[in-house]
């Protein structure tokens, strides 16, 4: 535009000058024509300089064009020199982006299972030109949606339904593979795939409420049952208990009354030994004479 203008500006100083550079020209108006003969030229001068000279923002690359075809060089960040009003730069990003994608698709056992999936991807900055030529500035939408739709269906069908849940980590390296390898032959470059959902038919959610519901049902069973065996053990233990306590009872009075009979015999023994009858005769003049 600075270009055309430029051009534009320079003719008609031009003219102008010419129109009154004769002998009963006007001064000043071949004064204007010069002025804007030099303004035009200033500015045609100014369009090829600025023209030479681009700048490739931090994070992209700058594809070069020129006439419309893809010449292979490729700029990196800064400012960059090219052929003026021959080439123009397409800038593209090599920054980490997100895509965001969701499928329907079938499991192994027939479910039908809806998942989002979130892909963490960035080109590959070597091939940036090749990847315009081939694919132009749309080619996440042309190479990762599609590749994205026939990888979830591919490893959803591997699975039943409840496997994609209680295998989640096993599922998403599943999709991560194959995505990542599909994605790298076009020179993207995969970093990180998440599953942000699954979501299953209500007859599937209701099937699997019902399990869980028939699971806690037997696992509370299963605790009544053992509760009553820990409380049946824990009344026989106490009846144990106490029956111990009561024959070492009995066994501690008898054995106490034993050696009390023993002792009374005993001292019984001593006190026969000891009552000869002159004792005997003593004890009973002692008593009557009381």
């Amino acid at each position: 535009g600075l270009l055309i203008f430029g051009v534009i500006i320079l003719f008609i100083g031009a003219w102008y000058w010419q129109a009154n550079r004769g002998r009963d020209g006007n001064a000043n108006a071949r004064l204007g024509g010069t002025t804007a003969s030099m303004v035009g030229l200033i500015m045609i001068v100014a369009s090829i300089v600025l023209g030479s000279f681009t700048t490739v923002p931090a994070g992209q690359r700058g594809v070069v064009i020129r006439f419309g075809a893809v010449t292979g060089n490729v700029l990196g960040e800064g400012l960059k020199t090219k052929l003026p009003f021959v080439d123009s730069v397409v800038k593209m990003s090599v920054q980490t982006q997100k895509y965001e994608a969701a499928s329907t698709a079938a499991s192994r056992d027939l479910q039908e299972v809806k998942t989002a999936i979130a892909l963490n991807w960035r080109l590959d900055p070597g091939i940036t030109a090749e990847i315009y030529r081939t694919l132009g500035l749309e080619y996440i939408n042309r190479i990762a949606a599609p590749a994205i739709q026939e990888t979830i269906k591919q490893v959803t069908a591997r699975y039943n339904a409840e496997d994609l849940i209680l295998k989640r980590e096993e599922v998403k390296a599943a999709i991560s593979e194959s995505l990542s390898a599909r994605l790298l032959e076009r020179g993207i470059i995969t970093e990180a795939v998440s599953i942000t959902d699954f979501q299953f038919s209500g007859t599937f959610i209701a099937a699997i409420e019902a399990k869980v519901a028939a699971e806690q049902s037997v696992l509370e069973a299963r605790n009544k049952l053992e509760r009553v065996k820990v409380e049946a053990q824990q009344r026989d233990a106490v009846e144990k208990g106490e029956a111990s306590a009561r024959i070492a009872k009995a066994e501690g009075e008898a054995e106490y009354i034993r050696i009390v009979t023993d002792a009374q015999v005993a001292a019984n023994k001593a006190i026969a030994g000891s009552l000869t009858p002159a004792v005997l005769q003593y004890i009973l003049l002692d008593r009557l004479g009381d």
